[in-house]
């Protein structure tokens, strides 16, 4: 039993797993180090922001930078001009893209992924001047705080034990109850045995009307 309830509590003490989250454009997270434009439906003609996220792009010739604790990140942006992306300051991408080319293909996904899971930087930075940068959102991947079921365990284990023991204590008093029967059964045996056995005292009785003479 005590080997067991160890290795429950080994088994299901924590367990993390991985969630995605969404940064959009307009975030105070996002950190942005030149003008920006924001092109939205008010600002913009439709085409312009048709497959955005929240119909929102932030136009920016400066430097993007965004902070994150987690293991991995996809930035989804429109590009004309060059720049460098980097997290941690190690390139992940080094673009280029022309006006035409924008319009033609758009730009490709940019992500990095397998990161340790700890806090890490990740800059979208122009590299030429009239550079112009339309960041849509990010998405990035934290692992979530370990969840313990320690409590869940112990409850379900205890609660186990309970009704082992409760199964216990019924059985034991049902066999009691039958010992008791048994023994009560052979105890009249034997007190009818006892009975049947005795003299009849009563027959024998004389009234005082055959005294001997």
């Amino acid at each position: 039993m005590q080997r067991s309830f160890i290795v429950l509590l080994f088994l299901g003490f924590v367990y993390a797993t991985l969630q995605n989250y969404t940064v959009d454009d307009t975030s105070p997270d996002i950190h942005y180090g030149g003008a920006t434009f924001p092109c939205n439906t008010t600002t913009c003609p439709p085409e312009a922001i048709e497959g955005s996220s929240n119909n929102s792009t932030t136009l920016t010739t400066g430097s993007i930078t965004f902070s994150f604790t987690g293991t991995a990140v996809y930035a989804s942006l429109d590009l004309i001009g060059t720049c460098l992306i980097t997290v941690d300051g190690d390139e992940i991408a080094n673009l280029s893209m022309t006006l035409a080319d924008a319009i033609a293909n758009g730009l490709p996904d940019v992500f990095k992924s397998d990161l340790a899971n700890g806090p890490h930087t990740l800059v979208i930075d122009p590299t030429t001047s009239g550079t112009m940068i339309g960041f849509d959102h990010l998405v990035y991947t934290a692992s979530l705080p370990a969840k313990s079921h320690v409590g869940a365990i112990v409850g379900g284990v205890i609660g186990g034990v309970v009704l082992t023991i409760g199964a216990l204590f019924v059985a034991l008093y049902a066999r009691r109850r039958k010992l008791i029967m048994r023994r009560n059964q052979r105890k009249s045996a034997v007190l009818r045995g006892i009975t049947s056995a005795r003299p009849d005292y009563k027959a024998g009785v004389d009234d005082g009307t055959n005294l001997p003479m």
